[in-house]
């Protein structure tokens, strides 16, 4: 095939055309095979005084922690020297000095201890559910439970779920319950479970607002919440299941019919059979006696 491109002259892909190739073959058979690709330099990472001054760096008191950003802004005010970032993480790693990323995550046990209040106003459970209308709009409900006497002290209802609805439910158990100064409250304890809104930073603040000491349950561990979950339960099964509703207004006054049907008649088999209401009334009245 070279001889016959040397006399003719033709072109590599007449020649291909002529012996039914492909075009990158018969190119192949006149071109010389390709060097093998040499290792890319890096002037900058592999500049050893550039791993001296960050392993420097890394050693020094309080910054064994550092990432690469910093490392990098250090040798900046350090050595007045401008490195790429990436250069900088490359260097870190090949000297192991690159730390892991940190996920923070409050650290809880598996479960916690079972609420046993000795009276009212000293242990709730706090909780949301939610259910939709006719028209399948999602209401929200959150309902504060007093574990001790098994009484609705506090509940809401609105088409969303932001912290502020949690923080409403509890402040209006507050009032009913008439917790409304930090003294009164300062012997209250406030279960939940790990949720975004009783985990945001304005329900934390609220409760600190109020003196009431927040509590959160296990991860994965639902049976800590057991009393608030129950009620919960019974709500659904007793009011909401068994009925549709057409709007917010119909379902918020059949809930709340349904609260003061729960604290006022409704007999406990926990409670020995009394209602939440005469439970808590009796407590008051040896309280006073």
């Amino acid at each position: 095939m070279k001889v016959v491109r040397e006399q003719t002259g033709h072109s590599i892909r007449r020649l291909a055309q002529a012996a039914q190739a492909a075009v990158g073959t018969v190119g192949h058979w006149f071109n010389p095979p390709v060097a093998s690709p040499s290792v890319r330099k890096r002037p900058v990472s592999g500049d050893e005084k550039l791993h001296e001054q960050i392993r420097d760096l890394c050693a020094r008191a309080r910054r064994e922690k550092y990432g690469h950003r910093r490392i990098r802004a250090e040798l900046r005010r350090e050595y007045c020297r401008r490195v790429n970032r990436k250069t900088v993480a490359r260097v870190m790693r090949e000297l192991n000095l690159a730390q892991p990323k940190l996920r923070f995550k409050p650290k809880r046990p598996p479960h916690v201890e079972k609420m046993r209040p000795e009276g009212p106003n000293q242990a709730w459970q706090v909780d949301m559910t939610s259910f939709p209308l006719a028209d399948f709009t999602p209401l929200f409900l959150v309902v504060v439970l007093d574990t001790y006497t098994r009484k609705i002290v506090g509940w809401t209802l609105d088409r969303r779920c932001r912290a502020s609805e949690w923080i409403a439910a509890v402040r209006l158990a507050l009032e009913a319950q008439g917790l409304t100064t930090k003294e009164a409250c300062s012997g209250l304890t406030l279960r939940s479970d790990n949720g975004s809104q009783p985990c945001s930073k304005k329900f934390v603040e609220f409760l600190g607002t109020t003196g009431v000491r927040g509590q959160y349950t296990g991860y994965g561990a639902p049976d800590d919440n057991a009393f608030v979950e129950r009620v919960m339960r019974t709500i659904k099964e007793e009011e909401i299941w068994p009925n549709v509703y057409e709007s917010w207004s119909e379902a918020h006054a059949a809930i709340d019919g349904f609260v003061q049907w729960y604290n006022n008649q409704r007999i406990h088999s926990a409670l020995g059979y009394q209602t939440p209401n005469e439970v808590e009334q009796n407590w008051l009245t040896l309280k006073v006696a």
